[in-house]
């Protein structure tokens, strides 16, 4: 049901020196529980047409069906020559005078008569300070457009309304700022509807719906809701039409307005703010008020996913300030140039990248490095640390599985691959995955189809496939550990990170990087690094690589007790003792190999004798290590 022309001027009237308001309450129809008061200098009529005073969207009612008048100091219903008849405590009636407790029915609602001292305080019409009549009250219904798409196929004229409603949607899909997505869709409202202002409203702590944006904005001030009508609005969810004409003059409210209407915004059941357009003279139609409602659904939606994302980016800037290394790779040395200029032509191919490197020197950073520059750039890239997996559930990680798999398994769980669909995903650590998943694998990036754990049903992805490793996964292959096939799949395309130690100049850049970012982020801007620090973090040789140039420059600022971090703030207790410069056999591989060609005058098969290896693996190990004859 919705009401229309019902004043919110209370009926009050004096009867023996009392104040008596009279009321109509709903107990039975669409508003259960309303009530409506009643004016008695004026007609009230209950109908399905738009010009009554209460509007019942009821088909068992006539046009206009009966009319509750006050003469002579009693209130009397009639039958206005209805089809289906009125009816007051279950007679039907022509006319019957009212009475504290006479039920009237009316089609399929029933009103209850009051009259009393006071209003029940969910009563429209209470707030005597402001005579105002409500032409519409319509339940919002949360995404609900479909009022509108009904009359646009009824009505050409329509048709325009429901074009431009998509146009917006469309607009506001690219919209990230919330204040944009309310700015576009207030001027949206104000040119359609030609409204003398309209606004966008929030709901304060206090539940007050409070002006947030209001075009003109000279305006802003104007715009006040009665309580009456905030807890219609706010409250009940309910969007109302408000008609001024007949007001007193107070400048409270809304009164100074012809015509209003209050739309709430809201999302999951809970109003989030609302809209109202105002007009200075002249009423307006039936279809800006339909519009209001529908742009009011489409402009929640939007609202409450600009909002997310403004959450989710700003969360996502908090933790790249946090992280100090980002996504920017940092290093001009040699071999970052060659790595940077792979990096550029493999991003645009489309086989699988094997990486190569030391652990902490940046594998992952690499990954994305490929991933941004290629054409799935705007598409997601997961990682998976497949060490971190236990062994038992790694084809259920990766691949899904179906409720009740195995023991455990309570609910359905997409694995990596579907999650990565269309984008990329990285495999650290991939020779840590069993042999059954390394099959599965291969099957994938053959193009074939995978079945999740216990499914029946199977699943095609499209996923770029970027792993890691540092071990040999070649010595794994002869092992039996690693699939020969799987490994040459892997490595069409291959990137060899070059360790921290083998990078010179880079790492006064990390240094200085670092510092910079953890100064700040621990509030000692003033540190300083001295001299001998400097030079002993210069002259360490960094088995951790980058990762651990970073940990030991963090915890140097955060433990200096001067203005400056000495060498003992560092905790590299092992630097410049003359210890083995690394535990890594490849560092050492590299190194004798090439102290053997310089002893041998550049002679492989010479050379590959001091070593005590064979010349095919000799040639091998310095193609793998890019050593320069």
């Amino acid at each position: 049901m919705r009401n229309a022309g019902l004043s919110f001027a209370s009926t009050k009237y004096d009867l023996a020196s009392v104040s008596v308001y009279t009321y109509l309450t709903v107990t039975s129809g669409p508003q259960v529980g309303a009530s409506f008061s009643l004016k008695a200098d004026i007609e009230t009529r209950l109908g399905r047409g738009v010009d009554c005073t209460i509007v019942l969207t009821d088909p068992l009612c006539s046009r206009v069906h009966a009319l509750v008048v006050f003469e002579n100091d009693t209130w009397w219903v009639r039958d206005a020559g209805s089809r289906n008849g009125s009816f007051v405590n279950a007679q039907k009636i022509d006319e019957a005078q009212l009475v504290e407790g006479v039920k009237i029915r009316v089609g399929s609602t029933e009103f209850v008569f009051h009259q009393g001292e006071s209003l029940p305080s969910d009563a429209v019409g209470h707030d005597m300070s402001v005579t105002q009549t409500i032409v519409r009250d319509t339940p919002i219904r949360s995404r609900d457009t479909g009022e509108l798409v009904l009359s646009a196929l009824r009505d050409s004229e329509r048709a325009h309304d429901f074009l431009v409603l998509y146009q917006l949607s469309i607009k506001l899909l690219g919209c990230a700022d919330p204040d944009e997505v309310v700015r576009t869709s207030l001027g949206l409202l104000y040119e359609r509807c030609g409204a003398s202002v309209v606004g966008f409203l929030w709901v304060s702590d206090e539940g007050k719906l409070k002006p947030k944006m209001v075009i003109p904005e000279e305006d802003t001030g104007t715009i006040i809701l009665s309580e009456s009508l905030t807890e219609l609005v706010c409250r009940k969810g309910h969007a109302v039409w408000i008609d001024n004409q007949t007001a007193s003059g107070n400048d409270e409210s809304l009164s100074h307005f012809a015509d209003a209407i209050c739309v709430p915004l809201i999302h999951e059941k809970v109003t989030v703010g609302a809209i109202h357009l105002y007009l200075e003279y002249g009423r307006f139609k039936q279809a800006e008020y339909e519009i209001a409602i529908s742009l009011a659904n489409i402009l929640v939606v939007a609202l409450v996913r600009a909002r997310q994302q403004a959450i989710l980016t700003a969360d996502h800037q908090r933790l790249v300030d946090k992280s100090a290394g980002g996504d920017e790779m940092i290093g001009e040395s040699e071999p970052m140039q060659t790595l940077k200029g792979k990096i550029g032509r493999i991003a645009h191919a489309t086989g699988c990248v094997l990486i190569r490197g030391e652990r902490g020197a940046g594998k992952e950073l690499v990954a994305r490095a490929v991933h941004k520059q290629s054409p799935r750039a705007d598409r997601p890239m997961l990682t998976v640390n497949c060490a971190a997996i236990p062994r038992d559930l790694m084809e259920s990680q990766l691949f899904g599985h179906r409720k009740g798999a195995f023991t455990g398994a309570d609910n359905d769980h997409v694995g990596w691959f579907e999650q990565a669909d269309a984008g990329t995903l990285f495999l650290d650590e991939v020779g840590e995955m069993t042999l059954e998943g390394q099959a599965k694998l291969l099957r994938i990036l053959e193009g074939h189809p995978f079945l999740p754990v216990g499914g029946t049903k199977e699943i095609c992805t499209d996923v770029r496939v970027i792993a890691a490793t540092n071990r040999d996964l070649r010595e794994f292959v002869g092992e039996g550990k690693f699939r020969e096939d799987l490994y040459y799949r892997l490595s069409v395309f291959e990137l060899y990170i070059p360790p921290l130690r083998e990078r010179g100049p880079d790492i006064e850049r990390l240094v200085d990087h670092f510092f910079d970012h953890f100064r700040v982020q621990h509030g000692r801007q003033s540190l300083t690094l001295s001299p001998p620090a400097r030079e002993k973090i210069l002259s360490y040789q960094w088995p951790g690589n980058v990762r651990q140039l970073r940990n030991v420059i963090d915890s140097a600022v955060v433990m200096a007790d001067g203005d400056s971090i000495e060498p003992d703030d560092l905790g590299l207790r092992d630097a410049g003792k003359g210890g083995l410069e690394s535990l890594r056999l490849e560092y050492w591989e590299k190194k004798l190999i090439t102290e053997a060609l310089s002893r041998t005058s550049n002679s492989v098969p010479e050379a590959a004798k001091l070593l005590g290896i064979g010349r095919a693996t000799m040639y091998r190990k310095i193609d793998e290590y890019k050593i320069e004859r």
